[in-house]
């Protein structure tokens, strides 16, 4: 009872500041709104990133065949190929070198008398291969080159290169890709409400008097986390619905999800108790809580991918350096089951080391919490 007491007073005393409460809880569907206008308008499809430069050196007519073929292909009713004709091989050196396209084909001069004599044809692809781009595109422009060829010469052999998408990648944008992170990174500014609730208490001096009341420090820390646990649920929801308004498909359970957001609330309140064990004022609170905040959502790959610096191997699982952050695990999650459709038993990994996590840091913050402000 005595937590449910405390989560009221917490809950009661957070909308005495509307500003700060309702900027904290459309935080992050604040952020989805603009991700989307930063990089969710250009729709969806393959074309959008497969954008190749063609120089057509063919002095027959099957160079023209294959861009047509090119232009014509499609995925789930959408073009996979943007292409864009160029005969100056110093300006698509040019345009490749600035990375405005994934890369550029060049067909040969003898490419239609091959084809007619059923010699092979050497096509040259040009660009970064260290850029995504270039490596997908490749792929896709393999397969569909393959099936010109066969096309065009009637060959009936076995396929040399065929290109299949895991289930609901195949029209992923960028905006679909992102909002399990945004979730992850809005969620994370607990961290700061959390702290402050605390410090108020300490300064104010009704911390002093909930200690005379006999409130034990479990039921203040339990109030707290219930408070910041309801929080976090009004956030992921008003995310989820302007998300879903502007076009974000969800192939998982969004309960699922919740139900992660609520774990990720639980983070960033220990990060809050760990950072009212140092600050005195609501000032110092929002700078400390903020060099919390940053790592663990800069370094975990909820903003934006990270290279991996694998540690071993437990259970069949990698381990990398930035597993050490809970929210590597909340994120990775958090994608699998809104972009992959996963449930429970796949994501059981990631949930259980999430958990043991948070548990970690919530231990370390309540304990130190305990000593340097308590007492105990």
């Amino acid at each position: 009872m005595k937590i449910w007491l405390v989560a009221h007073k917490y809950w009661r005393e957070s909308w005495r500041e509307p500003q700060v409460t309702l900027l904290f809880l459309f935080f992050p569907a604040l952020m989805v709104l603009i991700y989307f206008f930063a990089f969710g308008q250009t729709g969806s499809g393959l074309s959008l990133f497969l954008n190749i430069v063609v120089m057509d050196q063919d002095q027959g007519g099957q160079g023209e065949q294959l861009i047509r073929w090119l232009s014509q292909a499609q995925f789930d009713g959408q073009p996979v190929f943007n292409l864009t004709q160029m005969s100056s091989a110093v300006q698509a050196e040019q345009v490749m070198a600035e990375r405005k396209k994934s890369l550029l084909l060049v067909i040969p001069p003898g490419f239609s008398q091959a084809l007619a004599g059923g010699q092979a044809v050497n096509l040259e692809l040009v660009g970064d291969p260290a850029n995504d781009n270039f490596v997908f595109a490749s792929g896709f422009l393999d397969s569909e080159v393959d099936r010109f060829s066969r096309q065009a010469t009637g060959w009936t052999g076995p396929e040399l290169t065929r290109v299949e998408f895991l289930p609901s990648t195949g029209k992923m944008s960028d905006f679909q890709v992102g909002v399990p992170g945004l979730l992850v990174f809005g969620i994370l500014f607990g961290a700061i409400t959390s702290s402050l609730v605390l410090v108020r208490e300490e300064v104010s001096g009704a911390l002093g008097r909930l200690r005379l009341a006999g409130l034990r420090p479990t039921d203040l820390l339990g109030g707290l986390c219930l408070q910041q646990g309801a929080m976090a649920c009004l956030q992921a929801v008003l995310a989820f619905l302007v998300a879903l308004g502007f076009g974000f498909h969800a192939q998982g359970s969004l309960l699922l999800a919740l139900a992660l957001c609520v774990v990720v609330s639980l983070t960033a309140t220990a990060l809050g108790l760990l950072t009212a064990c140092f600050s005195h004022s609501d000032g110092q609170a929002a700078a400390i809580s903020t060099i919390f905040i940053l790592p663990f959502a800069f370094l975990s790959g909820a903003v934006f991918p990270l290279p991996g610096i694998p540690l071993g191997m437990l259970g069949g699982h990698p381990v990398s350096v930035a597993d050490v952050f809970s929210t590597t695990l909340a994120a990775e999650a958090l994608r699998r089951v809104l972009i992959f459709g996963e449930g429970m038993a796949q994501v059981s990994y990631e949930l259980g080391g999430l958990l043991l996590l948070t548990g970690l840091y919530f231990g370390l913050g309540a304990w130190l919490y305990g000593r340097m402000k308590l007492g105990s």
